[in-house]
């Protein structure tokens, strides 16, 4: 399905919907406006900083924004327009927590824990997450830019099997029943074996 510059594959929906369905405390709802916050943070700093964005695309994966060839942006403004996305999600929480503490709404508590670890997880240094994009940014300001690519490859690997250690720990001391990490690991091994193209951000 594709709407303007949104694009959201088959796949997504599907998931999207049963989730949905499945949901019965109403936590997808939640988890898709932090998103949203996300990407609209990634969005909003791209044009600010003179890029523009060509496409926004939602799959199994996550989302890729990706920018047009002829709005470059430099170096020293990719890393902003990367930072911007988990900046948004800390200043969401932050919002959430002064709103929770004035009696506006206690689910407000859990909705700032839910941004506080997208921006944590968006931070690690993976090459396809926004630290790790962030840091080639930085290697290639100063000149680095073969590498910071090297470097992002050996933290994509490392975050990737720490990530899968973690979730089979998670996943034994929880008698078999909190796989999350187990499944952020494995999705992230995935995206190192397959790789990502450059023009997405």
């Amino acid at each position: 399905m594709r709407l303007k510059r949104v694009e959201i594959s088959r796949g997504a929906l599907v998931v999207l919907a049963v989730l949905y369905y499945l949901d019965d405390s109403g936590v997808t709802l939640w988890v898709l406006l932090a998103c949203l916050i996300h990407e609209a943070g990634h969005w909003w700093t791209i044009c600010a900083l003179g890029g523009r964005v060509t496409r926004l695309r939602i799959s199994c994966a996550g989302a890729e924004l990706w920018l047009s060839s002829t709005h470059p942006l430099s170096p020293g403004k990719m890393m902003l327009a990367a930072l911007a996305g988990p900046g948004s999600n800390l200043g969401a929480a932050w919002v959430s927590v002064l709103l929770a503490r004035r009696g506006i709404g206690g689910q407000l508590y859990f909705f700032a824990g839910l941004n506080l670890g997208l921006a944590c997880f968006n931070l690690l240094p993976a090459a396809w997450l926004d630290g790790g994009k962030a840091l080639k940014a930085v290697f290639a300001q100063a000149g680095w830019e073969e590498a910071g690519r090297q470097l992002m490859e050996l933290g994509s690997d490392i975050t990737a099997g720490l990530l899968l250690a973690a979730g089979l720990v998670l996943l034994w001391q929880s008698g078999g029943r909190n796989f999350t990490l187990l499944i952020a690991g494995l999705w992230m091994t995935a995206a190192a074996r397959r790789g990502r193209k450059a023009e997405a951000f």
